[in-house]
């Protein structure tokens, strides 16, 4: 568990559970798995709108309200998050396409290398909005607020995080293939 009072390692966590069930989605994909790799990705959007309602709730407010608001405005952190919104939202659409097309073979195969060159676009926007954040508002956060009030936040989230990770681990421990 992170340091309670540190949001880069907090939110850094967050970062790697996230990055680990996107790549079991992709594992399921690869194999051709297709109601796992659904499974997989809703427990991915659980943990993200967990993840994401924490920093619109809370730590992009505050960076507003800072005087010095640090390397990028607080609007990018927003608009990086509708677009990753976005392009979850197509990747389910995309892979529910996928699933119904019941294919087999060489067009199968091609089928999920197109699905998976189409997530890069996603994975992408993914690791660079985390770079910006573990770069820009949590350190300007830990320097700018005061421990009592990350304390406060972090916590509470952390806890909650927990939780919710524990019950996805309930989804996945049940995936046979793992």
């Amino acid at each position: 568990m992170p340091d309670n009072d540190k949001l880069t390692e907090a939110i850094t966590l967050c970062h790697q559970g996230l990055d680990e069930y996107f790549l079991l989605h992709q594992e399921a994909v690869l194999l051709g798995k297709f109601d796992d790799a659904s499974q997989i990705l809703n427990c991915f959007k659980v943990l993200h709108n967990l993840h994401m309602r924490f920093e619109d709730e809370l730590l992009i407010p505050k960076l507003t309200d800072l005087g010095d608001k640090g390397r990028w405005p607080a609007f990018l952190y927003t608009a990086e998050h509708a677009k990753i919104q976005e392009l979850l939202e197509k990747t389910t659409r995309n892979l529910q396409l996928l699933s119904n097309k019941q294919l087999e073979g060489n067009s199968l195969r091609r089928s999920i290398i197109a699905f998976l060159d189409n997530e890069k676009v996603f994975k992408g926007v993914c690791e660079h909005h985390q770079e910006r954040e573990e770069a820009g508002i949590l350190p300007e956060l830990n320097k700018q607020t005061d421990k009592t009030w990350r304390r406060s936040i972090i916590k509470p989230f952390l806890n909650e995080w927990e939780r919710c990770m524990e019950q996805n681990m309930q989804v996945i421990n049940k995936i046979d293939w793992l």
